[in-house]
Formats: C-alpha cells, sequence, structure tokens
C-alpha cells in the first residue's frame, strides 16, 4: 500500500512539475487570435489595441485573424478545431458563446464541449442609431414609424446579439421589423449613411467616429444603467422598453489546451484588462466597461449567459434555423 501511494504521489508531482513547465516556457512563437467578425468591428479594434500590450506580456507577436461568416460560426469553429497548444485562441463576443448554441440547429462547434473560457476583457451595450438627416429624432419616433408601417422598419445584423437585439426591440414596441443581413458591422453603417437602412443597432466602436463626424444620432443603448461614457443617452430600460441586451467581449481556448497555458494567459489578461491604466481607458474609448474573471467565474459566466439569451430568444419568437 506504501509503495502504491509513493507511485501516486510520484505521478502527481510529475504532472505538476510538466504543468509548471509548459507554463513557463509559454509562448515560445507567436500567438494568434481568431476573431470571428469582420476586420474593422469591436472584436477585432479591441484586439488590435490590446495587441502590443499582449506581445510584451507574453514575449510573442500577435497575429488578429478576423475569419466572419455565419453569425461568428465560421471563425468560432477554425479555433476550435485548432491544436490545443494555446497558440490559436479565439477572441470573440456574446453572441458566438451566448446566442448562436441557443440559434443555431447544428452549430459547427459545441461551445461547452470544443472551447474552454480563457478570459474576459469587457461588457458593452448596442446602441440604437440613426443618420444625422433620419426624420427619427427619438426612440417614441422609431416606434410610432415601426407601428403605422408594419415590416417597413428594417435594421441589420452581422451577429446573432444584434439580431436578437433587433427582434427583441421590435417585440417590445409591438412593430413587425425586417432584419436585413449583412457581412458585418462598417457595410450596415455605410448603408445607413446613405439612406437605405432606417435604424441600426452598433456598438461603440462603429459609432464613435461617425458621432464625432456628426454623420448619425444615438438614440438609446441597451444596458441596464447609462455607462460612464454615456451619461447624456438614455438607456431603452428607462424610456420603457425592457431591452437589456450588453455584449461581453471574451477569449477561449480549444478543449484540451493545458490548464496551466489557460491560467498562464488568464493571469496575463487579468493583469491588463485590471491595471494597465492606458489600456482601461482605451476600453473605455471603445465603449467597454473592462471586466475579469477567474477561469471558474468565466466559465459559470458562459453557462449563465447561455440560459438568460435562451430565455430572450424564446420570447423574441425566434427559431433555431
Amino acid at each position: 500500500m506504501n509503495v502504491l501511494r509513493r507511485i501516486v504521489l510520484t505521478f502527481v508531482m510529475l504532472a505538476s512539475t510538466a504543468g509548471f513547465g509548459w507554463a513557463q516556457e509559454y509562448p515560445t512563437r507567436p500567438v494568434t487570435f481568431v476573431v470571428p467578425f469582420a476586420a474593422g468591428g469591436g472584436v477585432d479594434s479591441i484586439m488590435r489595441r490590446m495587441s502590443d500590450e499582449l506581445q510584451k506580456s507574453l514575449g510573442q507577436s500577435i497575429i488578429v485573424d478576423p475569419r466572419p461568416g455565419a453569425n461568428g460560426a465560421i471563425g468560432s469553429a477554425a479555433a476550435a478545431r485548432a491544436t490545443p497548444d494555446g497558440y490559436t485562441l479565439l477572441a470573440t463576443a456574446s453572441s458566438t458563446f451566448s446566442l448562436n448554441p441557443n440559434l443555431m440547429k447544428d452549430p459547427p462547434y459545441d461551445q461547452l464541449k470544443d472551447l474552454v473560457p480563457v478570459a474576459t476583457i469587457g461588457r458593452s451595450p448596442w446602441l440604437l442609431v440613426v443618420a444625422t438627416d433620419s426624420p427619427f429624432k427619438t426612440v417614441a419616433d422609431v416606434v410610432a414609424f415601426g407601428k403605422a408601417n408594419p415590416g417597413k422598419l428594417a435594421f441589420p445584423f452581422w451577429q446573432s446579439s444584434v439580431l436578437v437585439t433587433g427582434e427583441t426591440f421590435g417585440r417590445v414596441i409591438g412593430a413587425s421589423m425586417r432584419k436585413v443581413p449583412y457581412k458585418g458591422a462598417v457595410e450596415s453603417m455605410t448603408d445607413l449613411l446613405a439612406g437605405r437602412l432606417p435604424i441600426m443597432f452598433t456598438d461603440t466602436i462603429g459609432a464613435r467616429p461617425q458621432m464625432a463626424a456628426g454623420k448619425i444620432r444615438v438614440l438609446a443603448s441597451t444596458v441596464e444603467k447609462r455607462p460612464s461614457y454615456f451619461q447624456d443617452i438614455p438607456t431603452l430600460k428607462e424610456l420603457g422598453f425592457d431591452v437589456v441586451t450588453d455584449s461581453m467581449t471574451a477569449v477561449f481556448a480549444p478543449a484540451a489546451t493545458p490548464k496551466p497555458i489557460l491560467e498562464r494567459l488568464n493571469k496575463e489578461f487579468t493583469r491588463i484588462v485590471g491595471t494597465n491604466e492606458e489600456i482601461r481607458e482605451r476600453l473605455r474609448e471603445l465603449g467597454l466597461d473592462p471586466t475579469t474573471m477567474t477561469l471558474a467565474e468565466f466559465d459559470a459566466f458562459v453557462r449563465s449567459e447561455m440560459t438568460r439569451w435562451a430565455d430572450m430568444i424564446e420570447k423574441a419568437g425566434l427559431e433555431k434555423s
């Protein structure tokens, strides 16, 4: 029995030492972050803003690789199928880990089986915007038009969370809205400014340049309370419309990635997002509330968000397709 115990203890010590070695040696080559949305969009911009600090922290080059399509499913599946060695990671938003599992009949990846949480970066609202020359001055104007003109109030979507936000808004205001699929936020904004779309739900990254140029008007945000960086913009909730659909930007790794590597990555992201004031300010400028979680907290968050969004999807009357 003593011999068996010594063997077990030896095995545990060797495994622990190997894990420590992985964490100490990793990474020894460039690390790629697959972004399942179009270049120039929210997650892509966030990762490019963070890449310098990540490079300093990890001691290797950082590659941001946009792979848009299918509401983020194409890029997510590519990352999920990558070798689980910490060199190909997924930088994404709530739509791929909370919504796609509830909206797709046969998704090309299983969120809970094929991917594991690494780190959170920040939460952000969606903004209901219109072109400056739009006749819609307030949310009430949009609601009145939608009710009086069934099917004529269209909104673009390029990821699942935008789709559910738009459909939830339509349900809450009691109007039949038409959804129009787009490749990304940039293309959607182009058509909004050209008058081909009446309204749009976009992130802060997509809205800020157009706000600064005086090209769009922000009517409301989709968070519970007004963010510090948008104190002058009402929330849909406070206007009497129960639409709360913020999004979390986060990082995942292929399942079976060694835990010491996950812990190392979580530690570095937590340090950068939690204590680097320059990065925190950059994130706020991009409309994010910097947010850090442990691996266990993030795993619990993913599961709770899948449940929360499943309820919203059901209420919006959306079916899996």
